[in-house]
Formats: structure tokens, sequence, C-alpha cells
């Protein structure tokens, strides 16, 4: 797992994330597959290594205590330190065919995706896979080369909630009027907002 904020643990900041991802996404989904024999060997790579012994307590509390869940797992960079690049000295730990699932802001997601395809390993990217065709091009040329898989998560697409929603709205009819409802915490837009044409493409 490349990426240990929000997403991957449900850790923000100096604790709990206040969405509707408190215990995360990413790590309570392979230390699930783990316990099911579905996942041998569970790294994490973040860039302030300062963060995990709260990472570690949070996931704890959020995911092994409520769920039964081994939360265990190595870290990477060491305790205390901060190494922007510390996902290649974890990639340099696998071996070709293993997985690398990928959730940093988006002007990293080439690098990173590059780094582990050209190891050999197969990659999986949260939205966008990466900022220009470039880019874009050249990761897949790489995938190619060395017979990888890269592939692009798309949040919520498979989601049981939304899918229900479809089907229930295909018996609708012709719609003249609909209404939303955004659920996330409003402060997170501010987070989005500082994102916008830096790391990220939102505006």
């Amino acid at each position: 797992m490349v990426g240990s904020g929000e997403y991957t643990t449900g850790f923000v900041g100096g604790g709990a994330s206040d969405s509707d991802k408190g215990a995360g996404v990413v790590a309570l989904t392979m230390f699930d597959l783990r316990a099911k024999g579905l996942v041998g060997r569970v790294a994490m790579a973040g860039v302030n290594g300062g963060k995990f012994p709260g990472i570690r307590k949070h996931m704890a509390r959020m995911i092994g205590e409520p769920y039964g869940l081994d939360v265990a797992c190595e870290t990477f960079p060491a305790d205390g330190t901060v190494d922007p690049e510390a996902y290649k000295a974890a990639a340099d730990t696998f071996s070709r065919g293993d997985v690398a699932i990928v959730f940093t802001p988006d002007d990293t997601h080439h690098a990173i995706a590059s780094y582990c395809v050209a190891r050999g390993m197969h990659v999986l990217v949260t939205k966008p896979v990466v900022k220009t065709l470039g880019e874009h091009q050249a990761l897949a040329a790489a995938a190619t080369e060395q017979q990888v898989l890269v592939g692009v998560e798309v949040h919520k697409r498979l989601d049981p909630f939304y899918s229900d929603a479809r089907d229930r709205a295909q018996a609708l009819g012709g719609l003249n009027y609909m209404a939303a409802y955004m659920s996330q915490p409003k402060h997170q837009l501010e987070t989005f907002k500082a994102w916008a044409g830096k790391s990220s493409d939102i505006s």
C-alpha cells in the first residue's frame, strides 16, 4: 500500500477522519483479504514515518478490535523519519508479480506507478491514474513491456449502495427534478480547494 492517509487507514492529521472513512478503505480490505488467505505479506509506504505510531494505534482501535483482524504490517520509512521516496524502498522488498495499491496525491501517481511497474509489480492506482496523456501512454507502454496489469480504482463504482440506487432509478421513468445531498464533512471541501490546480485537477 502506497499512501497512509484517509483512504488507506482512516487516519488524518493527528487522529481519525470524521468522514465515512474513519476506518479507511485500503488497509481494512488488505487485512480482511489476508485473514481469508488471499493476500500474503502486507506493507505500507508513506512519507512521514512519524505518523506510523499513531496510525498503528488507530488501526488497532478502528479495524483490529471491531473486526478481529490482524493489523500488523511493515511500514516505510522508519518511524520518526521523513522520506518522500519511501515507496521505492518498500517496492524493492517485493517480488515480480506482487501488487502495489497507490492512494497518494494525483501528481505522484505516475512516478510511483512507473517505479513499481519497472519492478514487475501489478499496480492499482486511485483515480486519476495519471495527470497527462503523455504519462498515460508511457505507463501503458511500460506495463506492456513488463507484462503487468495497471488498473484505475474508481470510488464507489462497485459500491452496492450506488448499484441499488441505479437499479431503482431505472424504474422511475423520466425525471424532471432531482435533489442530492453530500454527506462528507464540509471541511473536506477546503482540503479539495487546497489541491485544486496543484497536486490535483479538482476544481
